[in-house]
C-alpha cells in the first residue's frame, strides 16, 4: 500500500500563530477538505494517505505591503486528474476558512495546487498511479 500515499499538504504559519491543539485541528479538516475536493472517500485507508505538514516559520512571513496581516502559506500536492477548477474553488474557501478560524479572522491564506502529472510521484520506490488509486476508492465503496 506504501505506492498510494497522497496527497501531501504543506501549511506553513507565523511562529506562534497556531496556540494548543490548534495545529492538529487544522491539519484533520484541510486533511478532509483535500480528500472531498479530490473526490475521495474519508476511510481509515485515504485518511493515512494523506499526509499534512504544519511547519512554523521562525521568523515569521515577510510580505512587501505595510501593514497587511500575517499570512499563512498552504500548498495542496495532489496527484493530477482529481481536481477541476470548480473543486480547486470550493477548495480554496475551505481552506481559508480552516485556517482563519485556527489563526485570525483576518489572516491572509494563500493555497497553491501543485498537480503531479502520473509517473512523477513515487513512495518508496514505486510510482503511485491513477488506476491504483480509483481500486482503493472501488473498495471502499464496496466496503459500506
Amino acid at each position: 500500500m506504501g505506492e498510494s500515499v497522497m496527497p501531501l499538504v504543506e501549511i506553513t504559519v507565523p511562529e506562534g500563530a497556531l496556540a494548543g491543539a490548534a495545529a492538529e485541528v487544522l491539519q484533520q479538516r484541510v486533511a478532509d477538505s483535500v480528500l472531498t475536493a479530490m473526490g475521495l472517500p474519508r476511510t481509515d485507508f485515504f485518511a493515512s494517505a494523506t499526509w499534512v505538514y504544519v511547519r512554523e516559520a521562525a521568523k515569521g512571513l515577510a510580505t512587501t505591503g505595510a501593514g497587511t496581516a500575517p499570512g499563512v502559506l498552504v500548498v495542496v500536492t495532489p496527484l493530477a486528474g482529481f481536481l477541476t477548477p470548480e473543486r480547486n474553488e470550493a477548495l480554496a474557501a475551505e481552506v481559508t476558512r480552516h485556517v482563519q478560524e485556527a489563526t485570525a479572522p483576518d489572516t491572509v491564506v494563500w493555497l497553491v495546487v501543485h498537480e503531479v502529472p502520473e509517473g512523477n510521484w513515487a513512495v518508496n520506490g514505486a510510482l503511485t498511479r491513477r488506476a491504483k488509486i480509483d481500486e482503493f476508492v472501488a473498495e471502499a465503496a464496496g466496503s459500506r
